[in-house]
């Protein structure tokens, strides 16, 4: 069986260790957990695994959050104009306003899923850092 590293304990541990934290200066915590968990640290490492530890648990819960916070889509604005290049005149006109609610003029086109593909990028997004913790 492989020897676990220092961090994992304390990854373990965490609860405990914020809870001690809280009663306990860093040097408490050090002895308690030396004396009560086999955890043997300085009170440096301790505070880098502190630091550590809530780095990665803030940015996996950013790449997780499935809050339902609006997110606003604007779609830029623009106006084409088709030339017929043998007579030389516009043949088309398109002004699209971004605020005009009327139905589209073509009802066969797809309806993008916003909400589908919020979900689907912090999916990958989570994948992706799982991945990068596993690599260290």
């Amino acid at each position: 069986m492989a020897k676990r590293t220092k961090f994992s304990k304390f990854r373990d541990l965490y609860e405990v260790i914020e809870e001690l934290a809280v009663s306990y200066t860093y040097e408490g915590v050090v002895e308690i957990l030396a004396e009560r968990h086999d955890l043997i640290l300085t009170t440096g490492t301790l505070t880098n695994y502190l630091y550590r530890y809530r780095k990665e648990s803030k940015e996996l819960s950013v790449a997780t959050d499935n809050s339902n916070g609006k997110i606003e889509i604007k779609h830029e604005a623009s106006e084409q104009t088709f030339v017929d290049l043998k007579g030389g005149k516009p043949i088309q006109e398109s002004d699209t306003d971004i605020d005009d609610d009327s139905e589209s003029d073509n009802q066969d086109d797809e309806e993008i899923d916003y909400d589908a593909l919020l979900e689907e990028m912090k999916r990958k997004a989570v994948i992706k850092s799982n991945k990068s913790l596993l690599d260290r």
